[in-house]
C-alpha cells in the first residue's frame, strides 16, 4: 500500500484528500487549522502535528496551499515538509502558486527529492467528483508513476518538463479572470449607453461573450454569489500573473486592468464570495465615485438650511455626482422627491436612522447606509435621541426637491 501524506486542507485539498482515501491509500494529513482534519481522521486518516511529522514515512507528498506564502510556510524551518522527506520521495505541489515559487520550492528540498508541479483547473463540484484537470509538469516517468492515484482526482495531463504545469496554471486562469472583466466591462458601458439590460444580453448571444454571459446572468440578476473560488484567491492569482509577465518582459495591460479591479472589489469587502462577484462591482460600483474638482475650503461650501432645524453642506456639485452632508435635530423628518433619473445612497454618520419606501421602514444605525433606486418614494426619519448626521450621494446629480415636515411626519 502507497503511503501518502497531504498537507493543505483547505475547500479544495480536503475534498482531493478524501478522494485519495477513498482508494485505499494510507494517508497522513496536516493543516494549520487542524480542526479541518476532522473529518478525514473520522474516515482513517491519521493527522500529523507537523508538516515534518505529516511527510517522514510518506512515499509521495500532496501540497494543497492557498498561496506562494502558505507554501513557504509549511515547507521551509525546522517543522517544514523540507526538513522531513526523504530521498526517493516524490513531493506534487497542486498549488496555484506560479513559477518562481515552484522555483523556491525546488532549491528548499533535498537534492535526491523529485518534484512535480500539478495545479488543477475546477472547483470544488469538480474536486468532489474527482472530475478536475490536473496540469502536470515535471519528468514523464515521474509522472506516469503516479497516474493511478492522481486519476482519482481528475483527468491528467502531461504538459511538459518542470515548471510547465505552474504557468499553466497562471495562463488558464488569466484567460478566465480576462474574460469576466471584460463581460463586466461590457456591462458597464451598456448601462452607460443607455441599453436596457434584456437587450443587452441579446446583443451578447451574438459576441464572443454569448457563453459566459449565458453562464453569469443569473448572479448578476440575482446579486447571489456564491463562493466556488474566492475572489481573494483570483486577487493572488492575477498579482501573480502580472509578477510573471512582468519578469518575462511581457506587455500585459489588460492583465494590469484585471489586477486593479479585482484588487478593488477585494478591499470592498467582495473577497469571500465568489470571483465572478466582480461583475457586480464593475457594473455597480460603490458609492465612492472619485471627484477632480478643484478643493474648497469649508468656508466655500454651499450650505442652507430649512423648516425645524435642519442643515445642509453641498460637497460635491457636478453634472454626474451630488454628494451632500445634512443634519437632522431629533424627532424630525424629511421627504425626498427625487428624478427618475437619480439613485441615491443614504449614509448614516451617527444617530439612527428609519428610512420609510413603499417597502416598509428599515432601521439605519450609526455607520449603516443604504441604496435608493430612481423614482422611490422616500423618507428619513431621525430616530436618535440627538442630531442625526448623514450623507446623501446622488449619481447621476440631482438637486432633489425637498419639503420640511413636521415632528409627525406631515408637511406643514
Amino acid at each position: 500500500m502507497t503511503t501518502v501524506a497531504w498537507i493543505g486542507l483547505g475547500a479544495m485539498g480536503a475534498r482531493m484528500a478524501h478522494r485519495l482515501l477513498d482508494t485505499g491509500l494510507e494517508l497522513t494529513v496536516w493543516n494549520r487549522m487542524p480542526a479541518r482534519a476532522d473529518a478525514l481522521a473520522a474516515a482513517g486518516a491519521r493527522v500529523a502535528a507537523t508538516p515534518a511529522d505529516a511527510v517522514r514515512h510518506a512515499e509521495v507528498v500532496f501540497l494543497m496551499t492557498a498561496g506562494p506564502d502558505a507554501l513557504q510556510a509549511v515547507t521551509e524551518g525546522p517543522d517544514g515538509v523540507a526538513s522531513g522527506v526523504r530521498a526517493g520521495v516524490t513531493v506534487v505541489d497542486m498549488s496555484t502558486v506560479g513559477p518562481f515559487a515552484l522555483a523556491r520550492l525546488g532549491a528548499a528540498l533535498p537534492p535526491a527529492v523529485i518534484l512535480l508541479d500539478v495545479p488543477v483547473l475546477g472547483s470544488l463540484a469538480e474536486a468532489e467528483a474527482g472530475a478536475l484537470t490536473l496540469l502536470a509538469g515535471g519528468p514523464a516517468e515521474a509522472v506516469a508513476r503516479l497516474r493511478q492515484p492522481l486519476s482519482a482526482l481528475g483527468e491528467l495531463v502531461h504538459l511538459g518538463p518542470a515548471g510547465t504545469g505552474a504557468a499553466a496554471k497562471l495562463v488558464a486562469n488569466f484567460a478566465l479572470l480576462g474574460t469576466v472583466g471584460l463581460l463586466g466591462e461590457t456591462l458597464a458601458v451598456a448601462d452607460g449607453l443607455g441599453l436596457p439590460r434584456e437587450i443587452t444580453w441579446r446583443l451578447l448571444d451574438h459576441t464572443p461573450l454569448a457563453a459566459q454571459a449565458a453562464r453569469r446572468r443569473s448572479a448578476i440578476e440575482s446579486g447571489v454569489f456564491a463562493p466556488r473560488f474566492a475572489l481573494a484567491l483570483a486577487r493572488k492569482d492575477s498579482d501573480l500573473v502580472v509578477s510573471a509577465a512582468d519578469a518575462a518582459g511581457s506587455d500585459v495591460r489588460l492583465a494590469r486592468a484585471v489586477q486593479s479591479w479585482l484588487t478593488d472589489a477585494d478591499s470592498d469587502g467582495h473577497g469571500a464570495l465568489d470571483y465572478t462577484a466582480l461583475l457586480r462591482h464593475i457594473t455597480a460600483p460603490p458609492s465612492r465615485p472619485e471627484y477632480s474638482g478643484a478643493a474648497v475650503t469649508a468656508a466655500d461650501v454651499p450650505g442652507y438650511s430649512w423648516g425645524d432645524g435642519c442643515a445642509g453642506w453641498r460637497l460635491v456639485d457636478t453634472p454626474g455626482l451630488s454628494v451632500i452632508e445634512e443634519r437632522m435635530p431629533s424627532g424630525t423628518a424629511e421627504e425626498w422627491h427625487v428624478h427618475d433619473r437619480a439613485r441615491q445612497f443614504f449614509y448614516v454618520l451617527d444617530g439612527e436612522a428609519t428610512m420609510r419606501t413603499p417597502d416598509g421602514d428599515v432601521s439605519l444605525p450609526g455607520g449603516a447606509g443604504i441604496e435608493i433606486a430612481p423614482g422611490t418614494p422616500h423618507q428619513m426619519n431621525n430616530a436618535s435621541a440627538g442630531e442625526l448626521r448623514f450623507l446623501v450621494v446622488s449619481a447621476p446629480t440631482t438637486r432633489g426637491d425637498r419639503r420640511p415636515l413636521n415632528r409627525d411626519g406631515n408637511r406643514p
